[in-house]
């Protein structure tokens, strides 16, 4: 991929609403035991290696607007773009399934690739799918497949993160800004909480279903809309997935109960952070069996055999930045590269004010950002 062409898009000075022109792109369909989903393949006129884009949780999955773009921009930049719609990913939350997702998808990939003798290609990881793309860099299977991966907003930590989404603060670790986090970060960590541990809620296993069917049409409704305003959007949103629930159910259920804890984990109610900590302190004091231990990254970390770059937002209010330097240590010094820039946060490009504001460090925030899509080119290096 040409570099500069990525920069010019990439960047804050290019507005985030364009795309290249002459990328199109082509749905399949593939199956496994347990799910089935799109993979979306983008070319462009120019075709000069392969990159395997793993999206973050996003109910939205191919149709988020962002993860278009950035596909188009990476096709128009000579690259060929394989996508998969994770299941997971569109639920938001993290199951252990995705890794036999992401086999799959990768398999498809690399059968089109090698159709245009492209014999290797690159990965690159949004967020939780980091997890993902490290699973398929010391796969055994895959590794000598992958030439370089690249993980933008990757976790070390995923109980960390899970409180960080919520507070934007970690406990011991100097961030010395306070980071404005998204309230709607909540109901995406009662729903992976819900899904790991069954005694997260003292409800029945019918009832939890139920409410994680109702949390997550919330956030399909209501994250990352530029249009939706916390809470005077969503308030109207959560009162009609409630009513819906309450004159729909068959059962007889104690509905101020659950009308509170379903409006705590929409953080429309105070007490929905308190219960999540209570619980996470539970958990690390007790040392409960847990069904998070595949989340591990540092075992795959330790295992790598190809380049890897880490990318973090120093505005990421979902990840910390300083788990970067953990995915860091944990890797092979000699392959591992890291790039803290304050020009991206968590989605995206941070807001012109921003930039105002780090007026001073923005030459150094530049220069990191150019390191940072020079490696992005490299996924593509054969």
């Amino acid at each position: 991929m040409d570099w500069k062409t990525l920069l010019w898009w990439l960047g804050p000075w290019c507005n985030q609403e364009l795309a290249p022109d002459g990328v199109g792109f082509q749905d399949t369909v593939l199956r496994t035991s347990e799910n089935a989903f799109r993979f979306r393949l983008y070319t462009g006129s120019a075709r000069t290696g392969a990159v395997l884009v793993l999206p973050g949780l996003h109910p939205d999955g191919l149709d988020d607007a962002r993860m278009d773009r950035f596909c188009r921009v990476l096709a128009g930049s000579g690259a060929v773009v394989g996508v998969p719609e994770l299941p997971t990913m569109m639920q938001s939350v993290m199951v252990r399934s995705l890794l036999e997702d992401v086999e799959l998808a990768a398999r498809f990939f690399t059968q089109l690739m090698s159709q245009n003798d492209v014999e290797t290609f690159g990965v690159f990881c949004i967020s939780a799918s980091s997890i993902a793309g490290l699973h398929l860099a010391t796969h055994d299977d895959w590794s000598c497949k992958i030439g370089r991966l690249h993980l933008f907003g990757g976790f070390s930590d995923w109980m960390e993160a899970l409180r960080f989404a919520m507070t934007g603060t970690v406990p011991h670790i100097n961030i010395t800004e306070q980071l404005q986090v998204d309230p709607l970060s909540l109901p995406v960590v009662y729903m992976n909480l819900m899904s790991s541990f069954p005694t997260f809620l003292p409800l029945s296993a019918d009832v939890q279903s139920e409410l994680f069917q109702r949390l997550h049409h919330y956030v399909g409704q209501s994250w990352e809309k530029p249009e939706v305003v916390h809470p005077i959007h969503t308030k109207a949103i959560a009162d009609r997935l409630f009513t819906e629930w309450q004159q729909s159910s068959k059962v007889e259920v104690d509905w101020t109960t659950i009308r509170s804890i379903f409006y705590q984990a929409c953080a429309l109610e105070s007490g929905g952070q308190e219960v999540v900590h209570t619980f996470l302190d539970k958990l690390e004091m007790e040392g409960l069996d847990t069904d998070v231990e595949w989340l591990n990254v540092e075992t795959h970390c330790s295992r790598l055999t190809v380049p890897l770059d880490i990318s973090h937002g120093r505005d990421d209010f979902v990840v910390p930045h300083t788990q970067a330097q953990f995915l860091q240590q944990w890797s092979p010094p000699e392959l591992t590269r890291v790039f803290v820039t304050g020009l991206y946060h968590h989605t995206g490009v941070v807001s012109l004010s921003r930039l105002i504001k780090s007026l001073l460090g923005l030459p150094k925030e530049i220069w990191t950002s150019i390191q940072m899509v020079r490696a992005l080119a490299k996924l593509t290096k054969r």
